[in-house]
């Protein structure tokens, strides 16, 4: 049973590794999609003076509901079996802990042409996943990067009636 983490943060970039992560699904046996949204930690900010931690948590909660909605949505249309959770800590110490710990067999992120540069330099988000984790990174060119025509969502398979659970909110070190 292979099991893929995609970080999602809302970009067309993240997207369109969600899309292939849907395509992976339905071509090549992967046998579940977990969806990782990952907010910075709002209590080391000036809010923390102003708002309960409770309150905090509600907010990244949300936050991060909001940049799952359009992954979820691709994927209960292409009828892929997933779990959405959101994140709270460094982005690239995040992914890669929440990878080790579900035990998940790749990750597939993302890229635009920025991130592609910055990667270059050993700098942006999938090169710091890599150096932190020794679980495989596929890389995703987004196709509105290099000003190619977008690709159209998988035709759906299961009727989306299904709603999914509220994603799970996880604290990161």
């Amino acid at each position: 049973m292979i099991k893929i983490l995609v970080p999602v943060n809302g970009s067309e970039c993240a997207l369109d590794a969600v899309r292939h992560a849907a395509f992976l699904y339905r071509e090549s046996g992967v046998a579940e999609v977990v969806l990782l949204n990952v907010q910075p930690p709002l209590e080391h900010s000036r809010a923390s003076a102003f708002h309960s931690l409770a309150a905090l948590r509600e907010q990244e909660s949300q936050d991060g509901e909001c940049a799952l909605e359009q992954a979820s949505n691709i994927l209960d249309d292409s009828g892929v079996r997933y779990t959405a959770m959101i994140g709270v800590g460094s982005p690239a110490q995040a992914v890669a802990s929440a990878a080790t710990a579900l035990n998940c067999d790749g990750i597939v992120i993302g890229v635009n042409l920025w991130s592609r540069i910055k990667a270059c330099f050993g700098a942006g988000l999938a090169s710091g996943i890599m150096r932190k984790t020794s679980v495989p990174v596929t890389v995703v060119k987004s196709a509105g990067a290099s000003g190619a025509l977008t690709s159209q969502p998988l035709p759906p398979v299961l009727p989306a009636s299904h709603r999914h659970a509220r994603p799970m909110l996880v604290v990161y070190p």
